[in-house]
């Protein structure tokens, strides 16, 4: 009896208290959660369904002209001869930088340059080659090609002046007219030689009748058989100088013409030398200056590296000069990209370029679209993709402008798809999905 008070008491304490409760509001957290709760829910979803996260992929990235600057390297190691020009100076194409110690006169070389440019071997006598083309220059390596060409050149000169088949020829040609001249003669001749001999045939035939008839003597008759045969005699011998002299003129005919092609052989064998010699020389300058010339491929403005003076020792394959192009050709960029989801990217998607010239930070993002990109991958310590960024203006993402300097590094982000919150998640439950 005693307990089953005891919980009538407590049980009168607690209808008290709650009936305290149920006296008072509810506050609003009470009466409004739930709509509250369902209101925070619904802003996340739309917020997701609105609010991008981009599929990226980060590469490394390059902005430059489309004519982008040219370095200057050294192609031979010694020391610098000569610095033609000063720093940010304004060079025009073709023009020479600076020399790397060579055994040649630089003045040497620049001369006959110059004189080999627009050469044609022409009519020259040997006084007036030695004026044009020294045997004093100091040539270093080309003195050996040198030497060939003022060969040829000379032996040409002397062929074109002594013209040795020139003169033959002349001989052979006197020699010819004469025979013809001879042989008309003889033809007319031979004419007399024929009336004489139709005379003497006439008085034999004659003398031969009166013979037969018993007339004259066997002796008269046989004296005038005997003068008729020597006539005979005496024609066909002169028929068979005849002969002897169209042969002579066929010889000599012969002669000429194998004189001329000789002669011809021989102009043409010392032209081809001659010509070879100065091709041969041509290269050899052109390989000279390409080792110990360092010269501007295009006009421009120099960029000075760390050879600035005389005589400073320059190794191959170092970097010299810079040569900034005066005129920009559009704006590009060029990106590295690894092989690792470089499936994903295409032409024309865009990228999202931020520069560690300017900070996106305070100047904001460029933006450009993939222009081209390699067909296989460069290799190397890493197989790398070459993407090319056409870059329409250097306006910011943040309206600021920014100023063009060639070879901007920093990095590029490729947004290979673009993709809200709410199509993330959409697409990790499809995952788990297409797992099962």
């Amino acid at each position: 009896m005693k307990e089953e008070t005891k919980k009538n008491i407590v049980l009168d304490e607690r209808s008290g208290q709650v009936r305290e409760i149920l006296g008072k509001t509810p506050n609003w957290m009470i009466r409004w959660g739930t709509s509250l709760v369902f209101a925070i829910v619904a802003l996340l979803l739309i917020g997701s369904a609105i609010i991008s996260y981009n599929d990226i992929i980060p590469a490394q990235i390059v902005i430059t002209s489309k004519n982008p600057p040219i370095y200057l390297k050294a192609r031979s190691s010694g020391r610098l001869t000569q610095i033609l020009i000063e720093p940010n100076q304004q060079v025009k194409k073709d023009e020479v930088l600076a020399e790397i110690e060579n055994t040649a006169n630089f003045r040497d070389i620049r001369y006959l340059r110059k004189e080999l440019e627009n050469f044609v071997p022409e009519a020259l006598t040997l006084d007036s080659l030695s004026l044009k083309f020294s045997p004093n220059l100091k040539l270093g390596e080309l003195q050996l090609a040198y030497g060939n060409f003022l060969t040829s050149y000379q032996n040409s000169i002397l062929f074109n002046t002594l013209l040795p088949n020139v003169q033959e020829s002349s001989q052979i040609r006197k020699q010819l007219v004469e025979q013809k001249r001879f042989l008309q003669n003889q033809r007319g001749q031979l004419a007399l030689f024929e009336e004489d001999l139709e005379l003497s045939k006439n008085n034999f035939e004659r003398n031969e009748e009166l013979f037969k008839k018993g007339v004259i003597s066997k002796a008269e008759f046989e004296n005038v058989s005997r003068s008729y045969l020597n006539d005979q005699q005496q024609y066909e011998g002169f028929l068979t100088n005849i002969s002897n002299t169209q042969i002579a003129i066929a010889n000599f005919n012969n002669l000429l013409s194998k004189t001329n092609i000789q002669g011809a052989e021989f102009e043409n064998s010392y032209q081809q030398e001659l010509e070879k010699a100065l091709q041969n020389l041509r290269v050899e300058v052109l390989a000279w200056e390409q080792r110990y010339l360092i010269k501007s491929p295009i006009a421009g403005k120099v960029t000075v590296f760390d050879k600035w003076n005389q005589y400073q020792d320059v190794a191959q394959g170092e970097t010299l000069f810079t040569i900034v192009p005066n005129e920009l050709h559009g704006i590009v960029g060029r990106v590295t990209l690894p092989v690792r989801n470089s499936g994903k990217v295409k032409e024309g998607q865009k990228v999202i370029i931020k520069l560690e010239n300017y900070p996106f930070e305070e100047w904001g993002s460029l933006e450009g679209r993939i222009e081209s990109i390699s067909e296989v991958p460069k290799q190397g310590e890493q197989a790398l993709y070459t993407l090319y960024i056409d870059v329409v203006d250097l306006q910011t993402s943040f309206d600021k402008q920014i100023t063009f300097k060639q070879e901007m590094q920093g990095t590029a982000e490729i947004v290979v798809e673009e993709l809200t919150v709410l199509e993330r998640v959409f697409y990790q439950v499809r995952k788990i999905f297409v797992r099962d």
